[in-house]
């Protein structure tokens, strides 16, 4: 059975799951959580490629603009095209 977290429908062909994900990292002796978004690749109802981004709690320019073009490249990845020009 799936676990409903990572997987809710069986689905074929390629999809891309986004979800919010806490990640607990030790330092020393000191554990400290993270918060970050999690973008799980799937074919055919198989798991091929995971990606973790931190979510801090001040994102600068540059977090932001990671996060985008991460969602944008998962996105064209299911959908099994490259990008197209404006009006092509």
């Amino acid at each position: 059975m799936a676990d409903t977290e990572r997987e809710p429908v069986c689905r074929t062909g390629r999809w891309v799951s986004v979800r919010v994900q806490h990640r607990d990292v030790r330092v020393q002796d000191e554990c400290v959580s993270y918060a970050g978004i999690v973008l799980t690749s799937f074919e055919n109802g198989a798991e091929v490629g995971e990606r973790w981004i931190p979510l801090g709690v001040d994102p600068s320019e540059a977090d932001d603009e990671q996060l985008i073009q991460q969602l944008r490249d998962a996105l064209i990845w299911q959908a099994r095209r490259p990008p197209q020009a404006a009006g092509e």
